[in-house]
């Protein structure tokens, strides 16, 4: 009973030891990473149901709802085709094959499909119900109803094979075999064999099989359901059964075996429902992978539908719930080990040591110590959880003294040093005493061993222990010389401590116990250089590398002292470069942030292994890279630790497949058969397109069957007739041209390491139509026709030119004279200018003396008046010639244009009323304000009004009119005159033109032209309309406000109208002068009429004239004419401007009434424009002055008029020869007096004629008759009636000698002789008998 139980005991032990092996042995297992397409990727739909790769290299990916086209970069989508009469939409695919043809045959639920690769589209084969297909060399095989056929794809026949062969029914599986058998799987178990010949035989009866394939070596192999796989020869004989066993996980799974594939290495792989499992073939182990949520890069589903290995090796796992994963198995040989409670302690792996017994000691940095026993393949933990105490269980370095044989640990948190005995585990703690305690630290980062030191890296310095003493001595002291980013300790084959500091870094030499500093030759320059180093290096050569963070990697030059770049910018898996190694062959390994590199020393070739490639670290921890004597190399991450071999770290060589994969014109992808025409066929069997010439920005895509992106695949462009060089692609796989000219382009792309795969596309870009040859050949045409006429119209011309020359010559000439006489004209007007303007400055002069006589008075102010006339005429002329040039210049301000049309309607309405003519003034407002030169402007107003009243008959009709606008203002001269005919009045603003029907009026032709610019120097308009006979209309219209004006018009105050005179001189003294030659001249009983609105004028010309005349004034023109008529002054003194009756009106009423009119009438106003001086002085004004004015020339002036009077009555009187029309000043006193002269000659004989009779010869009172004949003459009637018969005498005296002067005195009326000698002498101051004497020769007397 004992020895039963014993043996019993021993078994269940011998089973326990068992089953702890088996479940301890996966801890070491090879781990693939997985990388998987979803629908986050573009996949179409999670499930798939088959795989395949065309002879383009991409991936088919058969779903439940669309098939799936990988090229490495993209996933296209193909569901409903815009030109398929079916849609494969929601048709379940359980086959698919690639016939390397350009075909894929899809066995759905509800046919047989073709899909054309080329065309993109689907066709229907003509086959029933097909079960079964496979891929042949003539064709493909296709089972149906029990029958075999075979589809030739070129004639597109359906040919039945072996008709004597009668198949049961047949699962889903088929493949044909090196030889041309075909395996078919039965579908109630077993594999039937048809030979080339039709015979069949049965294998594997009752047994279910699920897949079929054939085998890189040529052999059959067979998924089954439940019952393991089997390996076939060619031949058809068993070669291996890989079967389930519940007693070993070692064994395939008791599952059924749905996917079946084998990779480049002959290993096979097995698709499960419940997961992923290998067959090593050449070992004949068997390992299984599950989906683990947990894992990065594990499978993204258990359930495995299919599998396909590409011609690169890559292994594609379709699943049910997760989509495609993929992966490479010849990249992934590393060997994985992860936390558990028989593995690693703590996921992250830091420092590493071996002992002499080959044990690998790995530092965690959270789960203390762990040891692995490579032989054994265990994990033993040394922590506070399994009772082994250290300072912390953050460890952060590890050395191996072989000579104490222990391990020196340095920790985290902590400045104590821990001593772990190999021989009995012990761990001894410490402390770093020292007199400068403060500066050792508080954490240890860095262990360098001697034999009898050992050197440590602090935070704030790097001590020396005595391992004896166990004493401590600082060597180097620095902040934060080690912390957690920079933590390097080294101890070269020379003797050197190495360690980085601020300066760079720097070797302790301990022989020598001095420092030597070695700067990295940065690019830029840093604060610290320390903080970039992550690892100092020495190789088995003696050679010093140097690690950084983001700078790259350094080797340290022996002849400069500096470490160099060795290798440039993103050549390695990453640029943050954490701890480097060397393998045995002595290649170097570098492990960085994003995986690990190994550079080959003999031919600078750099690998790179990162998370494309499947490396199962995201990072290679610092320190954590250790290279053992059996030559296995360990890296440990913050995901556990890996081991390898260095034989797995070679990339096997491989040509990458290169093809063109998609299209983008103008930012739009061009698909196949789109409405843009572009691609006919699909863009990977395109080999030309033709674009137009707004399709000249274009991108192309590439890809390659590189679909892990694992190096090697980098490729090299060029468009030539663009740019023929080659170009790298660095980013991206889109190459994109823009603004491509109309031309032929050949685009060639290749892999950068195999120049002899390229691929090409002709590119051809047709330009505009405008640009075509068919185009330029109608250019030609039209520039050939074009230049016939052109030469035949230049005959012609050429013909017309030489008369039109001799013609435009003449022209020339004429215009050339014309503008010479304007010159000339222009120049000698300028000239006389100069000197008038002398004469007139002379004449002001004589005038204001004070010293000339009655009479040169009286000439010299005609002469002003004249050459004042003239100088104003020169100056018109010159304007219009400064206006043509573009000199004049406009001084605008701010004034009222109805008051500027006002005063010119006063002015002109005494003419229009002379010539009964119906002048009238119209305005739609009292004030109108407007912007401009008002000198200007008066101007325009008087030349329309002048001409209005030029070509208007007496009794017509003249009207000025005013409108105003918002705007504008508009103001317009009408008259029912003369006209224009409408040929003329289109040209009659063009200077000197005169229209021929009115050239009777005389002219310059200027005056219209003048106008017309100033006008339109305001910016305004000015228009005539007109009609020959019937009157003319011209409207002037003129803009509101100043903003038309150009900033550069001047802009000057508002002139007021000045009522003011200049005082030139005292006063007193001018009055003393005058009332002198009053005394002189016997005109000192005179009276004055000062007629004025303004009360300040009227008292000022009162306060000067009333101590020299009897001085009257009236308010007005009504009270100023009533008063004329009252009183008979000597002169009237009369404002211009006043309400009522103006001054020129009453001017005109007093040289028009012929009791008054003899009466001189001096005219004052503040309207200074020459022609309004001009017009008063034609209303019959005899003075016309402006203010303001000099008080001394006004008061001369006056003087002079009154003495002119006087001195022209006293020469009447006394000379003989003076007739009495003469002294008339104005047409109406010259017929009365010529009429009262002769009256009285033809009474000189009646002596009964006297005033009474006299007044009645005149028609008019004795009242009037004495005003007007003492106003004319100065004298009484009495003295006019005897003046004439005095000069009748002495016209007797002198030419009749037969007469005495008794006899003439008779005759004339006289009563007795001595009576007429006493007037006689009165008269002549000399005696009858006296003068007889002293006149021998006749004279023409005045009297008939």
């Amino acid at each position: 009973m004992f020895q039963y139980m014993n043996k019993q005991g021993q078994y269940i032990l011998f089973f326990v030891l068992i089953f702890l092996f088996c479940f301890s042995f996966p801890l070491k297992s090879q781990e693939y990473k997985f990388k998987t397409l979803g629908v986050e990727n573009g996949l179409s739909q999670i499930t798939v149901s088959d795989i395949c790769q065309d002879e383009k290299s991409r991936i088919w990916i058969a779903t439940l709802d669309g098939l799936n086209c990988y090229d490495g970069n993209h996933i296209k989508v193909f569901n409903h085709f815009h030109n398929d009469s079916i849609s494969y939409g929601n048709l379940y695919v359980t086959q698919m094959i690639e016939d390397g043809q350009g075909s894929l045959f899809l066995l759905t639920s509800t046919g047989l499909f073709q899909f054309d690769l080329e065309t993109e589209k689907y066709y229907l084969l003509p086959v029933s119900s097909p079960s079964i297909i496979a891929k042949g060399k003539s064709g493909v095989w296709i089972v149906e109803k029990g029958k075999l056929f075979l589809y030739d794809k070129v004639s597109h026949c359906l040919m039945q094979m072996y008709k004597d062969l009668e198949l049961p029914d047949t699962g889903t599986t088929m493949v044909e075999g090196v030889e041309g058998t075909l395996w078919i799987a039965l579908k109630d178990g077993g594999i039937i064999c048809v030979d080339i010949y039709g015979g069949a035989s049965l294998h594997l009866p009752e047994i279910k099989v699920m897949k079929l394939i054939r085998g890189n070596d040529r052999n059959i192999w067979v998924g089954s359901q439940e019952h393991g796989v089997f390996c076939f020869s060619p031949e058809g004989n068993m070669i291996h059964r890989y079967e389930y066993d519940n007693k070993s996980i070692y064994k395939v799974r008791n599952d059924m075996a749905r996917a079946l594939c084998q990779d480049l290495e002959g290993n096979i792989w097995i698709g499960y429902r419940s997961g992923l499992s290998k067959i090593e073939v050449a070992s004949g182990k068997i390992f299984h992978y599950q989906a683990d949520p947990n894992r990065v890069g594990a499978m993204s589903n258990r359930s495995v539908t299919s599998l396909y290995t590409d011609k690169q090796g890559t292994v594609w796992v379709g699943t049910y719930w997760g989509g495609v994963n993929f992966f490479s198995p010849e990249y992934q040989h590393f060997t994985h080990f992860h936390a558990s409670d028989t593995g690693l302690s703590f996921p992250v792996v830091g420092a590493m040591a071996e002992d002499k017994a080959g044990n690998i000691w790995i530092c965690t940095e959270g789960g203390g110590l762990n040891l692995y026993q490579p032989e054994q393949e265990k994990f033993k933990h040394f922590n506070l959880r399994t009772g082994y105490h250290f300072s912390t269980d953050y460890l952060k370095d590890i050395v191996f003294d072989e000579a104490n044989n222990c391990l020196w640990i340095a920790a985290d948190f902590t400045n104590k040093i821990n001593c772990f005995h190999l021989d009995n585990y012990r761990n001894d703690i410490y402390n770093l005493g020292s007199s400068e305690e403060g500066k050792i630290g508080e954490a240890l980062f860095a262990l360098a061993d001697t034999p009898r030191r050992l050197y440590i890296g602090t935070t704030l310095a790097v001590v020396s222990l005595d391992k004896q003493t166990l004493k401590s001595e600082i060597l180097f002291h620095e902040k934060e010389l080690f912390t957690h980013n920079y933590n390097t300790l080294l101890l070269d084959s020379k003797n050197r401590l190495w360690f980085a500091s601020d300066e760079g870094c720097i070797a302790y030499i301990l022989d020598e116990h001095r420092f030597e500093t070695y700067k990295i030759n940065l690019r830029k320059k840093v604060r610290s250089q320390k903080e970039l180093v992550n690892v100092i290096y020495e190789d088995k050569a003696g050679d010093i590398w140097v690690g950084t963070h983001g700078n790259g990697l350094f080797l340290l030059d022996k002849e400069d002292g500096l470490f160099h770049l060795h290798t440039p910018e993103n050549v390695l898996s990453g640029e943050n470069i954490r701890v480097l190694g060397e393998t045995p062959s002595g290649n170097l390994l570098i492990g960085t942030g994003h995986g690990l590199s190994m550079l080959g020393k003999k031919d600078g070739k750099i690998i790179n292994f990162n998370s494309n490639t499947g490396f199962p670290l995201t990072l290679v921890n610092r320190k954590s890279l250790h290279v053992s004597c059996n030559h296995n190399i360990y890296m440990g991450g913050t995901t556990g630790m890996i081991a390898i071999r260095e034989s797995s770290l070679h990339y096997p060589p491989k040509i990458y497949d290169l093809e063109l994969a998609h299209l983008y014109v103008n930012n739009r992808q061009i698909t196949t058969g789109d409405p843009t025409g572009i691609l006919n066929k699909s863009f990977a069997y395109t080999d030309q397109i033709n674009l137009n010439y707004s399709q000249n920005v274009f991108s192309i895509g590439f890809s390659t069957d590189n679909f892990l992106h694992t190096g090697g695949g980098e490729v090299e462009y060029r468009l030539i007739g663009y740019n023929d060089e080659w170009s790298e692609n660095r980013s991206g796989n889109d190459i994109t041209y823009t603004n491509i000219s109309p031309d032929n382009y050949i685009f060639e792309i290749r892999l950068k390491n195999f120049p002899e795969v390229i691929r090409s596309l002709r590119i051809t870009i047709t330009p505009p139509f405008y640009a075509t040859w068919w185009a330029y050949t109608i250019y030609v045409c039209v520039i050939m026709a074009i230049l016939f006429f052109v030469i035949r119209e230049y005959r012609i011309r050429l013909f017309l030119k030489t008369s039109l020359d001799f013609e435009l010559r003449e022209k020339q000439y004429i215009e050339e004279m014309n503008q010479s006489k304007l010159r000339f004209f222009t120049n000698i007007s300028h000239e006389i200018r100069t000197p008038i303007t002398l004469i007139l400055g002379q004449v002001d002069l004589l005038l204001n003396s004070g010293r000339l006589s009655t009479y040169a008075y009286s000439k010299l102010l005609n002469i002003h008046k004249n050459a004042g006339n003239l100088k104003n005429l020169i100056t018109e002329l010159l304007d219009f010639r400064k206006q043509e040039q573009g000199l004049l210049k406009l001084k605008i301000s701010q004034f009222d244009l109805y008051s500027l049309l006002k005063e010119h309607y006063l002015l002109f309405k005494e003419l229009a009323a002379n010539r009964n003519i119906s002048f009238t003034l119209r305005a739609d407002c009292e004030q109108c304000m407007i912007w401009g030169d008002r000198l200007q402007l008066q101007k325009v107003v008087n030349n329309l009004l002048s001409n209005a009243f030029k070509y208007t008959s007496d009794g017509g009709n003249i009207t000025l009119e005013l409108t105003e606008g918002t705007d504008e203002c508009m103001f317009s001269v009408s008259d029912n005159g003369a006209g224009i005919s409408e040929e003329d009045y289109v040209k009659i603003f063009e200077r000197f033109y005169q229209v021929e029907n009115i050239g009777q009026y005389g002219g310059t032709g200027i005056g219209l032209a003048l106008s017309q610019g100033i006008v339109k120097a305001h910016q305004g308009d000015i228009t005539v309309e007109s009609q020959l006979g019937k009157g003319s209309c011209f409207k002037v219209t003129l803009k509101k406000g100043d903003t038309h004006f150009d900033s550069s018009v001047i802009r000057i105050e508002q002139e007021q109208d000045k009522e003011y005179i200049y005082y030139s001189e005292d006063k007193e003294a001018l009055i003393k002068e005058v009332q002198s030659a009053k005394n002189e001249n016997g005109t000192t009983d005179c009276k004055l009429l000062v007629i004025d609105d303004n009360e300040e004028i009227r008292n000022i010309l009162v306060d000067i004239f009333s101590p020299l005349y009897t001085v009257e004034t009236a308010n007005d023109g009504e009270e100023g004419y009533e008063k004329v008529k009252e009183m008979q002054p000597d002169l009237v003194i009369s404002d211009i401007m006043m309400p009522g009756m103006p001054g020129t009106e009453l001017c005109a009423k007093i040289k028009n009434n012929i009791e008054t009119c003899h009466i001189p009438v001096v005219l004052l106003t503040a309207l200074s424009a020459p022609e309004r001086e001009l017009e008063g002085l034609r209303i019959g004004a005899d003075i016309y002055v402006v203010k303001p004015f000099n008080m001394r020339r006004l008061v001369m002036q006056c003087n002079n008029l009154i003495n002119t009077r006087r001195l022209l009555q006293n020469k009447y009187a006394h000379q003989l020869d003076s007739k009495a029309e003469k002294i008339a000043t104005n047409e109406l006193d010259q017929r009365f007096i010529e009429q009262a002269t002769q009256v009285v000659e033809d009474n000189m004989e009646n002596p009964e004629f006297s005033v009474d009779a006299f007044s009645r010869e005149m028609g008019v009172g004795r009242t009037v008759l004495f005003q007007k004949i003492k106003g004319i003459t100065g004298s009484t009637p009495n003295n006019f009636i005897m003046n004439l018969r005095l000069k009748k005498a002495a016209y007797f005296l002198q030419n009749a000698p037969e007469m005495n002067i008794s006899d003439i005195a008779y005759r004339l009326g006289f009563g007795n002789p001595q009576y007429f000698n006493k007037c006689f002498k009165e008269l002549f101051d000399i005696a009858p008998t006296q003068y007889r004497k002293s006149h021998d020769a006749p004279s023409d007397p005045s009297v008939k």
